[in-house]
């Protein structure tokens, strides 16, 4: 089929999927923000396929619509997100291709996160084996099978009752060293009713409870000796201390929205973990691969209104609210045991001050970031070693323009200044040098 690719979309990827569908050899109409007229004169010339690219799933959903509408059956390739709007947009139109940025770069994150000597690391289209893109000491770059096995049951239970006696912010630790206290006084004065008294064990647990709920010491120890009495005061006035303490984190833990837990799943892991800072498209899906790979992870977001931050909540993904490049921050996300920090938000710059904060404090971290390979990340990295840079934008908008091509893309990725697809036929060039 003759005809030219139109490109419906603004932005950095729009920018790269333009770039790398001319360096394919390909001709290109690109209308930025178009109306609906303009769309309508676009799609009556010779069109080869039509490429929709927006951040916004429903205004990509809407224009996807309207290209079926005035030219039913093109090629159509849209970026959505939200993985249940592309089913049912590709239930509408079968000759609809959906691509989502976070679903062709996330494995570039998540292969050095693991293993610094991976390209790329994700499932096969079954979802079941690991491929693993490994750079080599050839220019071509290797795919195989990646022989992984995730912590153990009984390793991934003692890091998570690990990290419960290290609640992350002074409320939770209120909350947690109150409740230890109230117990301890309990049992404390359960022991003494016991060992000067000779009552029974549950006798002694129901004063010494009943004790502290009315804020006053055991009856056992109302006629009892001097040194008695004196215990008796001292539980009293520790007693009132830690009741208090208790009440108010625990209101404020109630009321306040909070997206880490004390307890649970939400916890915020202390080792063996991978810190996650921007939970945006990219970063969110980067949560949700390597907690199937069973790895503990905690994400850091600035903006608490963010829309994958009530997501993460709700897939009990454990979420900081703060700013990525805080020193205070990050000593609190227990970096020295950790097995990576990715630093994926939108800002280049932002990830390269996360990345130099995060060495600050932990010099031996292996960092991953989302940074292209233009002169700032360039002089940077000659100066101070940053960690991984993974140009994102150019790995999607590659995966982007192959599929508009009609490539039966699986992945994409950069090695050493080049970008390659993946496809069931192996491991390509994209664009084709010749091109």
């Amino acid at each position: 089929m003759s005809g030219a690719y139109l490109l419906i979309g603004e932005g950095t990827l729009a920018e790269g999927v333009e770039e790398a569908l001319r360096e394919a050899g390909e001709v290109v109409r690109w209308l930025r923000r178009p109306v609906d007229r303009e769309l309508r004169r676009a799609l009556e010339e010779p069109t080869h396929a039509a490429v929709v690219i927006n951040r916004d799933d429903i205004a990509a959903l809407r224009t996807a619509l309207l290209v079926e509408y005035l030219r039913p059956e093109i090629r159509l390739v849209v970026t959505i997100f939200d993985r249940t709007v592309a089913e049912q947009l590709i239930r509408v139109i079968p000759n609809c291709n959906v691509v989502s940025m976070a679903d062709a770069s996330a494995g570039a994150i998540v292969g050095p996160c693991l293993d610094p000597r991976l390209v790329a690391l994700h499932r096969d289209d079954d979802g079941g084996e690991l491929i693993a893109v490994r750079g080599g000491d050839d220019e071509q770059p290797q795919v195989a099978p990646y022989p992984y096995q995730p912590p153990s049951a009984a390793r991934r239970a003692a890091n998570r009752l690990r990290a419960q006696f290290r609640p992350p912010d002074r409320s939770s630790a209120l909350l947690l060293w109150s409740l230890f206290g109230l117990v301890a006084l309990v049992l404390l004065e359960a022991v003494l009713a016991i060992a000067t008294h000779h009552e029974p064990a549950v006798t002694a647990l129901y004063e010494a409870t009943k004790a502290i709920a009315a804020v006053g010491p055991s009856a056992f120890f109302e006629h009892g000796s001097t040194w008695q009495q004196l215990y008796g005061i001292a539980s009293m006035a520790l007693g009132v201390v830690l009741t208090a303490v208790f009440t108010a984190a625990l209101v404020n833990r109630v009321l306040s929205r909070r997206l880490t837990g004390t307890f649970g799943s939400r916890t915020i892991p202390r080792t063996d973990h991978v810190v996650v800072v921007g939970l945006g498209q990219v970063g969110f899906r980067v949560c949700l691969e390597l907690r199937a790979l069973g790895i503990a992870v905690v994400a850091v977001e600035q903006d608490p209104q963010a829309p994958n931050v009530a997501l993460a909540r709700g897939l009990k993904v454990p979420v900081v609210i703060g700013r990525g490049g805080d020193r205070y921050v990050l000593e609190r996300l227990s970096l020295g045991r950790a097995v990576a920090l990715a630093a994926v938000t939108s800002d280049e710059l932002a990830n390269i001050s996360i990345s130099v904060s995060a060495l600050a404090v932990e010099p031996g971290l292996r960092t991953v970031l989302r940074a292209g390979s233009n002169e700032v990340t360039r002089e940077t990295a000659a100066l101070f070693p940053i960690g991984v840079a993974q140009d994102l934008d150019r790995v999607a908008a590659a995966a982007v323009a192959a599929t508009a091509i009609g490539h039966e893309l699986a992945h994409a990725f950069v090695h050493r200044g080049e970008t390659y697809i993946e496809t069931p036929g192996g491991i390509e060039r994209f664009p084709p040098a010749a091109a």
